[in-house]
């Protein structure tokens, strides 16, 4: 990415507004993870862009889930994205993220990254995620839903980042997800 790329965000009324990255990280110095897929990108905004757009977007360090251990495979988690290039486009009305629900299908397990093919941690998810979702953040909501009842058993986790599918020759597909605990690495 450089000076010309840009984000999309929504703004208060949930229109999407888009910034050059120049605008908004001065300079344009990515942290990047000397293992895993993630990186992070220190942004320098006014108080009125953060007013406007940025207000309530950001999720506390508190919710970011710092556990190095298996998340229980009776974890619904969800996934943020926009698959397929929808929701977001600058021209849209609307700013629209889309979810899809998964569970995790493995513990913490071992693999090539799919991009340098370089070992890193991941946990698998048993639904795979389209082209889109890649970069898009796993939450752990805390709701146990069964039957019609629905009971919140906690806070609101971010536990990873969506890497990339697993695909197979028979069509099978699964999503790899980087853990969330990597991006304490690079708080430091």
């Amino acid at each position: 990415m450089d000076k010309d790329s840009y984000i999309l965000i929504s703004d208060t009324n949930n229109k999407p507004h888009k910034f050059k990255l120049s605008e908004i990280a001065n300079p344009i110095k990515w942290i990047n993870h000397p293992i895993a897929d993630i990186s992070i990108l220190k942004l320098t905004i006014s108080k009125d862009v953060a007013e406007h757009y940025f207000k309530d977007k950001a999720i506390p360090l508190k919710m970011i889930s710092n556990d190095r251990k298996a998340i229980s495979r009776n974890t619904q988690l969800t996934v943020i994205g926009f698959p397929k290039g929808l929701g977001v486009d600058v021209d849209a009305e609307y700013f629209s993220p889309l979810t899809y629900r998964s569970f995790p299908s493995s513990g913490l397990i071992t693999l090539n990254r799919f991009d340098i093919k370089t070992p890193q941690t991941f946990i698998i998810l048993e639904n795979p995620s389209v082209a889109g979702y890649s970069g898009g953040p796993v939450y752990d909501l805390s709701i146990l839903e069964q039957g019609g009842n629905v009971t919140y058993i906690g806070a609101t986790k971010l536990v990873g980042i969506i890497h990339g599918i697993i695909v197979d020759n028979t069509g099978g597909k699964l999503s790899a997800v980087t853990p969330s605990f990597y991006l304490f690495d690079l708080l430091k």
